[in-house]
């Protein structure tokens, strides 16, 4: 990653990566690229039109005594052909750029999201793909037709430089001289500036990324309540103080070489340029009388129109250089692979899962850290597993492995026989309805929410709501399933308890018709009541698929056929509830000091669990 982005650095990347730029905005909208260098032509040949030819030729006719309908009809042809450009501008800039700025931002984004779905899960989860990520993000539309645009003026401002040189030296052949100024000026001094500028930013990145990320949690609605009823927002405010200490001292280290290149900057790129010129015509005119007025005034009109012609000129040189270092990492993220593409190619998976194994996986995160050693299983048709342990003890992170967010670090899962790499990888996911336990709502209908962009017929989300217990709930809202979720972009969205959102979760996983389920932790937010009904649902819905559910409450799951235990990555135990107690080990134990607890619960839910099932209402807060 360091090896690239020096590379970008360097007079080699950088025509690589503008020249990448322009290929990518061809591919984009091949109009606007053309148009562009349209623009910019038309723009070098005014200047060069008025400052030389135009002015020359007046002074030309004025001095041959021209007839005055030669010169009306030569301003009359020259306001007629920049009548038509006028008109070219104000159709690109009012309605071609516009559009194609629309054009561009979508198209270029399009691809971005989609190689940012692409990327597995443990991208995400990486800092360095993560800072590519925001890197690539940054105004990479704005940069895209800023290079096409700095390309052609380059182009074309080579072609206007050489043009206006000729010009000049037919005059006098020694203001080539003053050139050099607005060289130097944006070649040395602006080249360092916008080094400098890009070290600063880089170095400055993880504080603003700390800084962003206190502005979102003191804005999203997610946090409010935290933020009230504790002090976290001073540790936050803390935080964020230290983020713009951060910036401001990056910025600190670096502010006397930033002003001093500033100054060499404006003195070399504006002063003896301007100041220059029009010393040395005014002495060659009024004092040494080696000059004509009218040549004098040629060559002033010239050297204005050449000086910000080679301003742009340089500029555009050093923005592509200083964009460079910012499509390199556009580069970067582009080319990156995954270790596990969304788009993976494979065999396609039989609907039937007969069979799900897990021999010897083991699996570590990139920083080392294992998670899962040697883990051993198998899983039949229509059969009922549940993962027990203490929190930590890699229960998700197998759930993950079997999804293939990731890969095991050794060993293999197979299904039907077949190790899960060979299979196309979202054919091989639609075999499984996951629900989550940090499953997430949409800003979007409830509807949406459940059949999350698949096709889904209406009596399959009735029966998935209604197994999931929130089916009344929906009914009774205004608009139904179409009853928008969040007030993200809906004032009258409807913003649902931790409790029915988990609900919503699972009638999502109801909803699909696969022959395996997988539950995480489904109803970690719900009442005993509400969780015990939950959970029948959930073994009424599994029954006949394979079954996969984490669960913290081991009475929830002693019913299972097979029970795992994971303690510290390691399969310790499995079996029957009637087994594992039985061999008094680390499930007997965690059940038995639960047992209290259940019997509680029990007590205080299965009267309003009779009521409910009689058609009656539970009291809110029974007699125990």
């Amino acid at each position: 990653m360091s090896r690239k982005k020096k590379s970008g650095g360097t007079r080699e990347g950088a025509v690589r990566n503008n020249l990448y730029m322009m290929r990518l905005a061809w591919r984009i909208s091949p109009k606007r690229t053309i148009f562009s260098g349209i623009s910019f032509g038309l723009n070098q040949f005014e200047y060069l039109f008025f400052s030389g030819f135009f002015m020359k030729k007046i002074l030309s006719m004025i001095e041959a005594e021209s007839s005055f309908g030669e010169v009306l009809a030569f301003l009359g042809i020259t306001a007629g052909t920049f009548l038509l450009v006028f008109c070219f501008y104000s159709w690109y800039q009012n309605l071609l750029v516009p559009v194609t700025d629309v054009e561009i931002c979508q198209g270029l984004y399009e691809m971005l999201y989609e190689k940012a779905g692409n990327a597995d899960l443990s991208c995400f989860e990486d800092t360095e793909f993560y800072n590519r990520y925001m890197l690539a993000m940054s105004e990479s539309d704005q940069r895209l037709t800023k290079t096409v645009d700095n390309l052609w003026q380059i182009l074309l401002g080579t072609a206007a430089v050489a043009v206006s040189w000729v010009m000049m030296i037919r005059i006098d052949r020694w203001v080539i001289l003053f050139v050099i100024a607005p060289l130097i000026g944006n070649f040395v001094f602006a080249g360092a500036l916008n080094r400098l500028a890009y070290r600063i930013y880089e170095e400055s990145v993880i504080f603003r990324r700390i800084a962003d990320y206190v502005n979102r949690v003191i804005h999203l609605a997610d946090y409010a309540k935290e933020l009230r009823m504790t002090n976290i927002f001073r540790v936050m405010e803390q935080k964020q103080k230290d983020a713009e200490a951060g910036i401001t001292g990056t910025m600190d280290r670096y502010v006397v070489k930033n002003v001093l290149l500033g100054w060499g900057y404006l003195y070399f790129t504006f002063v003896i340029i301007f100041e220059g010129v029009i010393f040395y015509g005014a002495y060659r005119t009024m004092v040494s009388k080696t000059m004509p007025l009218s040549d004098f005034a040629v060559l002033t009109t010239l050297m204005t129109s050449v000086s910000w012609i080679l301003i742009g000129y340089t500029k555009a040189l050093l923005e592509i250089r200083k964009n460079s270092l910012f499509i390199q990492n556009l580069r970067d993220f582009m080319a990156y692979e995954p270790p596990i593409p969304e788009d993976s190619p494979g065999i396609m998976p039989k609907e039937r899962v007969q069979s799900i194994e897990f021999r010897d996986v083991s699996f570590a995160y990139k920083s080392g850290r294992e998670v899962l050693k040697n883990i051993s299983f198998s899983l039949q048709e229509k059969e009922a597993c549940a993962l027990v342990g203490y929190n930590g003890a890699g229960k998700s992170t197998l759930v993950k492995l079997l999804l293939r967010f990731y890969d095991p670090t050794e060993g293999e899962i197979l299904v039907n026989g077949i190790n899960i790499k060979e299979y196309d990888l979202k054919a091989y996911r639609r075999l499984f309805a996951a629900a989550f336990q940090d499953g997430k709502i949409f800003a979007r209908s409830i509807r949406d929410n459940l059949t999350m962009g698949r096709m889904t017929d209406e009596k399959a989300l009735l029966d998935a709501l209604s197994g999931a217990g929130i089916k009344t709930l929906v009914e009774d809202l205004p608009g139904g399933m179409d009853t928008v979720l969040t007030r993200e972009f809906a004032e009258d969205g409807v913003v649902l308890s931790g409790g029915q959102n988990q609900k919503l979760v699972a009638a999502r996983a109801f909803s699909q018709n696969t022959p395996v389920r997988i539950f995480d932790e489904p109803s970690s937010a719900l009442d005993p009541m509400a969780e015990h009904e939950l959970m029948e649902s959930i073994k009424r819905d599994g029954s006949g698929r394979i079954l996969l559910m984490i669960s913290h409450r081991l009475s929830s799951v002693q019913d299972m056929k097979k029970i795992l235990v994971l303690k510290n990555g390691r399969l310790t135990e499995q079996g029957t509830h009637e087994q594992l107690m039985a061999a008094d080990g680390e499930y007997a134990s965690l059940y038995r000091m639960q047992a209290q607890q259940y019997r509680m619960e029990k007590a205080f839910a299965e009267p309003r669990i009779l009521k409910r099932q009689a058609g009656e209402t539970p009291e809110i807060c029974p007699d125990i």
